[in-house]
């Protein structure tokens, strides 16, 4: 049985659940629980020991911890906040080998991915700084590992994950039965040439625009069932004004008017749940290319833009701020066409698409969930096609709903032989009327000609 409508009052409500969800989620990525207070010394050789074991969950662990008391430290002024930093990356690289070298034991690319990831940070806060690139951090010998993973700087570990993450991409299998994802997005770079200020933007070009044609007609009937249902909308607040103390007569009195228009309220999201492997999947394919957009520029993102006023990316394969902000909104704007199942709702879910598109955004500009801007790129371009097509939808005529009682529309007839006429002759209504006894069928007021003899009664 489908849920009752929400109430305008539970609002509140709802905003309380989503902020609290919103302050969960940034103090888990953030690890903003406070444990026991202890020398940072003693949990810097906790990430040695774990260097050496291989335990790299557990180096993760006391790398957030040690960051937070180093955070304490500065606060209380008994450190300085470049020492602080400088610390900060020590460990990190000590966490990022663990990772690395736990991953190419392994055999398993995640792993190494979490290496990269934790370097990511440090890489763009400190990689022209002379301690991130020349420091030596000594890290646990391994024979089975490449050399540049041991006793290495921040900067040369971070191009070395880089070169060994890349080889891996080439041959990855996607969700492990899926070869060629690498080579998927390499063709369309290869169809104009490989040019670093052309090829690479408009291969994500090209590339959201395929999405968006596979994924055209479901997008399309999900949009079209959204104004078919927003027309119930007069009959639903209706019924909702009359029942509002009674919630389940409501709820029923909804689903019958569903079920009296022939209305379905989980068909809008059949086609969304057939579209999201293919994007999880692209996805995946463009992370396996994420290196290679090292190569590429586009409008302000370039070498010589980035060196002058140090906001902007060098290129394709690093982060760049202005690109998001641009996501972010283009994003806003596709949730604000985006269809709702239940008109009812129509509020509430336009302000949590919001909600989720500003905390999405958020997470990426602030570093938490790192993109290149190749990938911000291409969803940039996705949330364009889907506004263009959702701008066009709601622009198309719309069929006024009738009401209906058969599967394939109509209303049953009163007579059951008006259905199929060979029910007709079954039953002898394509034939006359036999006369009534002791009633003639012939009208006396007109001349039929030649009388009819009657046999006498015996």
């Amino acid at each position: 049985m489908a849920k009752a409508p929400v109430p305008k009052k539970n609002m509140t409500f709802i905003w309380i659940i989503w902020m609290l969800s919103f302050v969960w989620i940034f103090s888990t990525m953030n690890n903003q629980k406070k444990d026991p207070p202890q020398p940072t010394q003693n949990i810097l050789d906790l990430l040695k020991k774990d260097n050496k074991e291989l335990l790299d969950v557990s180096a993760a662990q006391h790398f957030n911890t040690y960051k937070n008391q180093l955070d304490e430290e500065v606060k209380t002024k008994k450190l300085s906040e470049h020492d602080a930093d400088v610390k900060k990356f020590e460990g990190a690289v000590l966490v990022a080998n663990t990772q690395l070298r736990a991953g190419i034991i392994r055999n398993e690319t995640p792993r190494v991915r979490l290496g990269y990831q934790t370097l990511w940070t440090f890489q763009k806060k400190f990689r022209d700084t002379a301690d991130w690139k020349d420091k030596a951090v000594d890290t646990a010998p391994d024979s089975r590992t490449p050399e540049v993973l041991t006793s290495t700087s921040g900067q040369k570990l971070f191009d070395g994950v880089s070169e060994i993450l890349s080889a891996r991409n080439k041959k990855e299998i996607i969700w492990g039965f899926i070869p060629g994802g690498y080579n998927a997005i390499d063709s369309l770079i290869a169809l104009t040439g490989r040019n670093a200020g052309f090829s690479y933007w408009f291969g994500a070009l090209l590339l959201a625009f395929v999405v968006r044609l596979v994924v055209f007609p479901f997008t399309q009937k999900t949009i079209m069932h959204s104004r078919q249902m927003s027309q119930l909308s007069p009959l639903m607040t209706k019924i909702k004004e009359e029942f509002k103390d009674d919630p389940q007569e409501m709820n029923k009195r909804v689903m019958a008017l569903y079920k009296e228009y022939g209305l379905n309220p989980a068909a809008g999201c059949a086609p969304a749940f057939v579209q999201m492997p293919l994007f999880l999947t692209v996805y995946q394919c463009m992370l396996l290319y994420q290196f290679e957009f090292q190569k590429g520029h586009f409008l302000w993102i370039n070498e010589s833009i980035s060196k002058a006023t140090g906001f902007t990316a060098p290129n394709l394969g690093t982060q760049d701020n202005i690109l998001i902000v641009l996501y972010g909104i283009s994003m806003i704007i596709s949730q604000m066409l985006t269809p709702v199942s239940d008109p009812s709702q129509k509020k509430q879910m336009r302000l949590m698409g919001i909600g989720i598109s500003c905390l999405f955004t958020f997470f990426m500009f602030t570093g938490a969930f790192p993109v290149v801007s190749g990938f911000v790129l291409y969803w940039t371009f996705t949330n364009i096609f889907a506004t263009a097509q959702s701008l066009r939808a709601y622009r198309l005529p719309l069929v006024p709903l009738q009401k209906v009682n058969t599967k394939d529309g109509g209303v049953y007839p009163q007579d059951p032989t008006d259905m199929f006429p060979w029910m007709k002759k079954v039953a002898g209504k394509d034939k006359p009327t036999p006369p009534t006894k002791g009633k003639s069928n012939v009208d006396p007021s007109k001349k039929t000609g030649k009388p009819q003899q009657h046999k006498p009664k015996k």
